[in-house]
């Protein structure tokens, strides 16, 4: 295989008939002067720009798209073309959708933390091969599990066994109080385990990760992120806090139903919601950074060898998600198949946000995309596969009609979806028992309350709320805008699924 160095995207831009100044784009400081480059990038890059903004916007207009689409293609010094569409943008209006807009990374942050874990262990700060009772010791599922063999590197490749729906749940959900211990407190008293060493993906391996370096720096996840990662890669948009921006930029989640349009938008994380596994907002120009150091392996985070480990599969996986063929898993990048290159991905997704990272280490070349619309989470993926497609001169457009039908039916499925409408909302007079008050767990998750707005009832679950709304059984549904709950009340105790909540008296 060839390499996609300033040679190769050179032979590509010949390919279409136009030579563009690639090292004046490479070298360029300031926010201005990038936009400037990005834009006679696509003005040198015609066949290739219309192509691909012909097919982004048939797709929004042929789908009746809502949301925002955001796209990049990255070498190995920086940001090579950008995109970015919404349906201001299409019909011509103002929109704050560029490559400064806050996105949420979602499940991608795991490679965040990955790195994280090894420049801490390059420092000596941390030993990913030691176990967890050597940062951990609390941590001790009440003595029914040899902590002594599961070590920091399990906890990064997913082969440490243990899983907590409490721990998962209040860290990416409902909220906790913010103590590590009431994790490790939770952990000790709901987990599961698979002794076996296999590979199975969950938030839980990172956020322990995250527990365990407090314990040896001293400092929180958050901070160290900060400190070892966003600030040498001059990621100054970059941050582990809703709280650090402007609520209102942060691009929002949107839910829609062929039936009833837009159903619900926004952005419900909150700082306490922001995990190792799922932690991080930042922008496109600010992922360029990130996604062409690892490109080129840069020593300014880590050393070869580090990112060698951290590129290298260390576990084995057979699994399959749309067109990439997942053979292994570092610690915190999916390594996977995509016509015969070998591919790193670690994508996210979370209430109608798909986030899409990607590089091909050989070709040096990786790709940024994401959407918010829920039904179209297939679509950075197919764009993605496109844009490498025409840099590999492959049949691209052969290869985006095939993969289309796949993005076509996964969009479908989505659009078919049946949600709750305005008269099935839940009103004071249809009420046939008091069902205000607050109710308090048996197993001791996040307390559960109920109380009236208007005519109407809120269902408020931990740090999430929503309107509720009958069902046709006769119980209860809530969107919590991360998640939908169904619940059921007989006389004092609410049941939500397996949980059971009992009312407090007043």
């Amino acid at each position: 295989m060839l390499y996609i160095t300033q040679s190769i995207i050179s032979n590509f831009i010949r390919k279409i008939g136009i030579i563009f100044p690639i090292l004046c784009i490479l070298s360029c400081k300031t926010s201005n002067v990038k936009n400037t480059n990005e834009n006679k990038f696509t003005n040198d890059n015609l066949e290739f720009s219309q192509k691909f903004h012909e097919k982004i916007v048939d797709i929004f207009k042929e789908k009746e798209l809502e949301g925002d689409f955001i796209f990049a293609i990255v070498g190995e010094n920086g940001l090579l073309y950008s995109k970015a569409i919404n349906n201001k943008i299409i019909n011509g209006e103002s929109s704050f959708l560029d490559n400064n807009s806050p996105i949420y990374v979602a499940s991608h942050t795991k490679s965040f933390t990955g790195t994280l874990a090894k420049i801490l262990e390059e420092k000596g700060k941390i030993d990913l091969n030691k176990s967890l009772s050597n940062y951990l010791p609390e941590l001790n599922f009440k003595d029914s599990i040899d902590v002594d063999k599961i070590f920091i590197k399990n906890l990064l490749n997913h082969t440490h066994g243990t899983f907590s729906t409490t721990l998962t749940w209040k860290t990416a959900f409902l909220g906790y109080s913010g103590n590590n211990s009431e994790l490790i407190e939770d952990f000790n008293n709901d987990f599961l385990y698979d002794p076996s060493g296999s590979f199975r993906y969950s938030n839980v391996g990172p956020i322990i990760t995250a527990i365990a370096i407090e314990s040896a720096t001293g400092n929180s996840w958050k901070d160290e992120m900060k400190e070892h990662i966003f600030q040498p890669l001059e990621m100054f948009n970059t941050t582990t806090k809703v709280s650090d921006l402007h609520y209102d930029r942060i691009r929002p989640s949107v839910t829609v139903s062929k039936e009833h349009g837009v159903i619900e938008t926004g952005f419900d994380k909150s700082d306490i919601l922001m995990h190792a596994s799922g932690g991080v907002i930042s922008t496109v120009n600010d992922l360029s950074k990130w996604l062409s150091a690892n490109i080129r392996q840069d020593n300014i985070l880590l050393s070869q060898e580090s990112w060698k480990e951290l590129h290298t599969s260390n576990v084995s996986q057979d699994k399959s998600y749309f067109t990439y063929n997942r053979k292994g898993y570092s610690l915190g990048w999916d390594i996977a198949e995509y016509q015969g290159d070998t591919i790193l991905t670690r994508f996210g997704g979370l209430a109608g946000i798909s986030f899409h990272i990607s590089f091909i280490p050989e070709k040096k070349i990786g790709i940024i995309a994401f959407s918010s619309d829920n039904r179209a989470y297939i679509l950075p993926h197919l764009m993605a596969n496109y844009a490498y497609n025409e840099l590999n001169e492959n049949l691209a457009d052969s290869i985006f009609q095939i993969e289309r039908i796949n993005f076509e039916k996964a969009f479908d499925n989505e659009n078919a979806l049946v949600y709750p409408n305005k008269t099935q909302l839940l009103t004071q007079n249809e009420t046939k028992q008091h069902i205000q008050g607050s109710y308090l767990s048996t197993s001791g998750w996040p307390p559960i309350s109920i109380n009236q707005e208007a005519d109407h009832f809120i269902f408020n679950w931990g740090v999430l709320n929503g309107k509720i709304f009958k069902t046709e059984d006769g119980h209860y549904t809530s969107n919590l805008g991360l998640l939908n709950r169904d619940f059921e009340i007989k006389s004092d105790t609410l049941k939500t699924g397996s949980l059971i909540y009992i009312k407090i008296k007043q």
